[in-house]
């Protein structure tokens, strides 16, 4: 039987014709964003020819996304392995099909050309529920077209270009095979179209990749508001659909009354020393919570409990460590913003939201504007959870990645570099750095699959759950690198703060398994050369967002800054701790109250009552009472501001 066909044949493949007419409205993607720019370019002021190119590239990775998603269905019916779909009746729908989910997809694109004037964003879901709600929708959308009747015509010859590609490329007839060859070979290529499909839409085919985000587009842009050059509308459309988009809320008149219960607005005092030029190093350890250190544990199994970070409780003796310390959300990608910006993830993670483009507050930012250098470091490969997107927006100027590093000898195969070898690289770094300077670093090594380098199998303790061991040789990659960097000029000159990305995603010990012990996190501060700095606080409630204001009072920082956070070094007028379990969770001293946005549904005394079993709900009314309206003034300062974009100290 002769298999062979002619180019001209080979043009008509059913595959080939549908990889063109995708390549197609990737190309019409990238018209509409130049397009976008140039009805904009004011608000896009000094960019230069070649980064406007790189903004041009990094948008390709989001228009895949997006052409892929608004194309599922055109793909998967052109792909499905069955004689059927060369019949002229399924391919007539099929153009159809295509030309009206393309043209939808464009007509977004082009609505923002113009709409973005209004908003300085790109349009979300948020924006369209709220234009479902206009009575008088015809009348806006007729004017609008009125108005602009070049984006129209823009919009129509879009459409032309799509009807005229589907005239030219045609699906010819199908070559001549036997059914059983041609259902196994168009059932091989729905496969590896479907792994195409998946990488695409994640932006990646790494195990460590995250599906991309808005914010990720943060990665190839020099000012915030650059992102919308690199994204596109119906991406943003897709990316926010099942994100519950913030509603604002009124417990108080406005924001200045909320703000006299709780108030996110920094001033010094008037009268405080000078600000002291100390290097700032933080540390953020992969899944460190505190089920896993022996010193918060003493009372586990009978008091004879050790933990698995012995270098860590070495450390503790030697630091200021609050006993009561959280993190402020569950995730990964939610402690960097709560870290380095002091604001903390709620009902959503930050970095996944509309408002990363946002005036941020930033500890890299403030630092910088007194002298500092900044840099942030992760042994992934660069791009790997959005962080070096994510540092870039709030002004970092170095990423160090897998690819800095660059030696894959030192690869663990699946999340990064292992934490031993890049701790090291982190030290020998800083040391070529000129002081002062701030450097952030997040581990990757206990991370599922929970594996250690070969040599050191075995040596650490295993315990109950695999975490155990990655964390015991992560704790001695530490000790590793204190010891390298007692031996460089800057260690004494420098406040180290150690804290963990979340707690393990799982507990063995039930104190751990509660929606208190989920959050229950270490946060160590220590300077080696301030000996009174060994302060064990068991009363002051210490939490993620609280180390960007801390370092700052620390520091002695002279100007007025914002931070949901607070600063521990001083006396604060709430000692508090906020976090979101499906719903708000609110710590103030021993007690925990948990509010739906509406009301209180649970109130507990959770140093004492470490399982959370005795719900105090209107039982003491005296502590209840206050807290309630203190969770209401952060929940309305939170949301307004972040609808408002205003989370900086404004002249």
């Amino acid at each position: 039987m002769n298999f062979s066909f002619s180019p001209a044949k080979l043009w008509g493949r059913i595959h080939i014709v549908m990889l063109l007419r995708i390549l197609w409205v990737m190309i019409l993607f990238m018209v509409c964003r130049i397009l976008f720019y140039l009805l904009n370019t004011i608000f896009f002021p000094d960019i230069s020819f070649e980064h406007g190119l790189n903004l041009m590239a990094g948008g390709i990775k989001f228009d895949i996304v997006a052409v892929f998603y608004v194309n599922i269905l055109y793909i998967f019916l052109m792909s499905v392995p069955f004689t059927f779909k060369y019949r002229a009746g399924y391919q007539k729908f099929l153009d159809y099909l295509f030309i009206f989910s393309n043209s939808i997809a464009l007509s977004a694109n082009c609505m923002d050309m113009i709409y973005y004037r209004f908003t300085i964003k790109r349009t979300t879901w948020s924006i369209l529920k709220e234009f479902s709600h206009q009575d008088n929708m015809g009348t806006l959308f007729g004017g609008f077209i009125l108005r602009y009747w070049y984006v129209a015509v823009i919009w129509i010859l879009l459409v032309l270009s799509l009807v005229k590609i589907t005239q030219i490329l045609k699906v010819k007839e199908r070559a001549n095979l036997p059914v059983w060859a041609f259902f196994l070979i168009h059932t091989a290529l729905m496969g590896i179209i479907v792994e195409l499909f998946i990488g695409g839409v994640r932006g990646g085919f790494a195990h460590s990749i995250r599906p991309i985000t808005l914010s990720n587009a943060g990665e190839y842009v020099k000012k915030p508001k650059e992102m919308f050059l690199v994204l596109n509308t119906p991406f943003c459309i897709f990316k926010t659909l099942s994100r519950s988009d913030y509603e604002r809320v009124s417990y108080f008149p406005g924001l200045n009354e909320a703000g006299q219960v709780f108030s996110p607005m920094h001033k010094p005092d008037s009268i405080q020393p000078p600000f002291k030029p100390m290097n700032v190093v933080i540390l953020i350890w992969e899944s460190f919570g505190k089920e896993m250190v022996g010193t918060y544990n003493r009372d586990l199994e009978n008091g004879t409990y050790k933990g698995y970070t012995p270098f860590i409780d070495s450390l503790m003796q030697h630091s200021r460590v609050n006993w009561y310390s959280f993190a402020n959300g569950a995730k990964s990608i939610e402690a960097i913003p709560s870290v380095l910006t002091s604001i903390p993830g709620i009902k959503e993670p930050f970095v996944t939201m509309r408002y990363t483009d946002n005036k941020l507050p930033s500890l890299p930012a403030i630092l910088e504007s007194k002298g500092y250098s900044t840099s942030f470091f992760h042994g992934a490969p660069n791009g790997s959870m959005g962080f070096q997107a994510f540092v870039n927006l709030i002004g970092v100027q170095k990423y160090y990645g897998k690819n800095e590093y660059n030696n894959d000898a030192d690869y663990d195969g699946i999340w990064g570099i292992w934490d031993e070898e890049f701790l090291q690289y982190w030290a020998k770094t800083m040391n070529t750095f000129k002081e002062p300077f701030m450097s952030t670093l997040f581990t990757v090594s206990s991370h599922d699959p929970y594996k250690v380098p070969e040599r050191y199998k075995g040596k650490f303790p295993t315990g109950p759950l695999p975490v155990y061991e990655t964390m015991g040789y992560t704790d001695n990659a530490l000790r590793a690198f204190f010891a390298k960097a007692r031996t460089m000029p800057w260690f004494k000159n420098t406040l180290f703060v150690i804290t963990a990305d979340h707690a393990a995603t799982f507990a063995h010990y039930p104190q751990y398994q509660t929606s208190v012990g989920n959050f229950s996190i270490p946060i160590i501060f220590y300077a080696p050369g301030d000996s009174t700095m060994t302060k064990r606080d068991s009363s002051a409630l210490v939490q993620q967002i609280d180390i960007m204001p801390s370092v700052l009072g620390y520091l002695h920082y002279d100007k007025p800054y914002f931070a949901f956070g607070k600063n521990i070094f001083q006396n604060p007028p709430l000692n508090f701790a906020v976090n979101y379990d499906g719903v708000y969770q609110w710590f103030n001293g021993p007690y925990i109250l948990q509010f739906d946005g509406k009301k209180t549904v649970g109130l507990y005394n959770y140093q004492k009552d470490k399982l959370l079993k005795n719900n105090l709900k209107d039982k003491l009314p005296a502590i209840q009472g206050p807290m309630e309206l203190q969770v209401k003034a952060f929940v309305q300062q939170y949301t307004n501001r972040m609808l408002d974009d205003k989370l900086t100290v404004t002249p």
